[in-house]
């Protein structure tokens, strides 16, 4: 049975180079030193013929699991090629690597990061020839994983001296192998999180607290934070080459599977981000776009969340775009054919105009049921996403455990619009819809058009902030930035809620950005009464400026 694998920049090699490095996949080196002498000799003298280095994964039985040709630069393809199972392929592996002519001992940042996934007990690296003298200079690395640098010199010495040396008795007590770094381990996934920040460090905190609780609100964990404060942006990544270094470093003493950014990312960025990182990347919109595919409960929602994460995904397609398309007639478009890209793109462009008609007779339906409801004042309940809509609702119309609203301290914890009969003692009806949140997703709010017309079609519409965060300036002009682009014009008011929970001073700081403002508790079911009586006769009591400017 074959032992190992030949894997890499096999592509151009010539029939007896490939005969020859499959040889050396299948020698066996001793279980009580590092590697045969004269295998990596040989290897060598390969490596100085291609012109690329070579790396051999061996087992503790001294079984070369792969020889790899060309540079480390991606784990994900390196391990997907180690042959046989977990245990078949044993543990306690060591990591061989002939570095070139041109190359340096000292492992790079990306070979570094690849190497702690494979998790070496130990890795040697050599050049291609002997020095002066017949010395062959090698060097014997350890993984550190409180060290600054993953990798650390153990020995620098000749090659022969270093490949006798017994594996097992290398590793100092107070280190680590490289299996320490990016542990997988069972649960919800582990996040890290790269968020380029502001200047000011109480607002860098907000966003990142803010970016923790999408992660939490969509069932993973976050592990870790890497920021970084600039001035300009890398158009490549947006953030800078030693910064993303760090962060994949990062993400291997924490163990993270996933990293996710504050910004959102063009498709070539997520592309290079990928590459750096060696970890799959989603950006902070396709993070929402999963928080609403988790919550959506009713068809309706479903159907708009589909809508939204295939308007998201259509540019992301991996490819050229448009200069793929075979589809037209005359010189220069005539080929191959068809790839398998553009069969991608136009089934996702039939589905998107399918869903866009199923939207639009969405849109039709909630239209004819607002019709229905004509000769009753309406109200809107809108708001910063966890601001208590939901538990204002249910506590305004007393509804029963079977009729609230689910209302949980997450973010989008609700996405359907719901709306209660409330008895003024007139008939109000008053309509919870869903949250909002800075640079909300633009395929997200396109998708939602049809349910966000509930708040559009409402006569008022109570502006609810959640005063036990600081940062409820900042979100209640983030409610009226978006109200204003949906092209909503009926009065708007403040209601103060969490008065039970909010620091000293938050309220006359309310008071004082809006002088009309309400201060209720929903939990704690404070100032409902008052609440009740206001709305008894708004918003036709209400100036015609009312809460249209002050939040600008």
């Amino acid at each position: 049975m074959k032992q190992g694998g030949l894997a890499g920049r096999t592509a151009g090699l010539r029939p007896a180079q490939k005969r020859r490095l499959e040889r050396l996949c299948h020698r066996r080196h001793p279980d009580d030193q590092i590697a045969e002498l004269l295998c990596l000799q040989r290897l060598a003298s390969e490596s100085r013929e291609l012109e690329l280095p070579l790396t051999l994964v061996v087992d503790s039985r001294g079984l070369c699991r792969l020889l790899w040709v060309g540079p480390l630069e991606q784990s994900g393809r390196l391990l997907e090629r180690l042959p046989g199972s977990e245990r078949r392929q044993g543990s306690e592996l060591r990591l061989i690597t002939c570095c070139g002519r041109t190359k340096q001992l000292e492992a790079g940042r990306q070979e570094g990061i690849v190497g702690l996934d494979i998790a070496p007990i130990v890795w040697l690296r050599f050049g291609d020839r002997a020095g002066a003298g017949g010395q062959w200079a090698a060097q014997l690395l350890v993984a550190h994983p409180d060290a600054p640098e993953p990798w650390a010199s153990e020995a620098t010495e000749d090659l022969a001296e270093l490949c006798g040396r017994d594996p097992l008795s290398l590793t100092p007590p107070n280190a680590a192998s490289a299996g320490d770094f990016g542990a997988s381990q069972d649960g919800p996934e582990r996040v890290l999180l790269l968020a380029l920040t502001p200047g000011d460090r109480g607002q860098a905190q907000r966003l990142i607290a803010e970016l923790e609780g999408l992660v939490v609100s969509a069932g993973a964990v976050s592990v870790g934070v890497v920021e970084q404060r600039r001035s300009q942006v890398a158009p490549q990544t947006l953030w800078g080459e030693g910064k993303v270094g760090e962060a994949a470093l990062e993400a291997r003493r924490l163990g993270a599977t996933l990293v996710v950014t504050d910004r959102e990312l063009t498709p070539v960025q997520a592309r290079n981000l990928e590459r750096l990182l060696d970890l799959p990347v989603s950006d902070r919109s396709e993070l929402i776009l999963d928080i609403f595919a988790q919550r959506a409960a009713s068809a309706a929602g479903r159907l708009q969340v589909e809508l939204a994460q295939l308007r998201y995904r259509l540019p992301r397609l991996t490819g050229r775009g448009r200069s793929l398309s075979r589809q037209g007639g005359g010189i220069g478009t005539r080929g191959p054919g068809e790839t398998q890209l553009e069969k991608d793109r136009r089934a996702i462009a039939r589905r998107i105009e399918r869903l866009q008609r199923e939207v639009s007779q969405l849109g039709e339906h909630r239209a004819r049921l607002r019709r229905s409801r004509q000769g009753l004042r309406r109200l809107a309940l809108v708001g910063y996403t966890n601001a208590g809509k939901s538990s204002l609702l249910n506590a305004l119309t007393k509804a029963s455990e079977a009729r609230a609203v689910l209302a949980e301290n997450k973010l989008f914890a609700t996405l359907d619009p719901t709306t209660r009969r409330l008895e003024l003692p007139e008939p109000v009806l008053l309509t919870d819809t869903v949250g909002f949140i800075r640079d909300l997703p633009p395929p997200l709010l396109e998708a939602f058009r049809s349910t966000l017309e509930e708040t559009l079609e409402a006569e008022g519409l109570l502006i609810v902030v959640d005063l036990a965060d600081p940062a409820w300036p900042e979100q209640w002009r983030t409610v009226n930035t978006i109200l204003d682009s949906l092209g909503a014009t009926a009065p708007r008011r403040l209601i103060a809620n969490q008065i039970d929970r909010c620091p000293a001073g938050e309220v006359e700081r309310a008071r004082a950005l809006a002088p009309t403002a309400l201060f209720i508790s929903a939990t704690a079911c404070l100032g409902l009464q008052h609440l009740r009586q206001e709305l008894r006769s708004w918003p036709e009591s209400a100036p015609e400026d009312e809460n249209t400017t002050s939040a600008r």
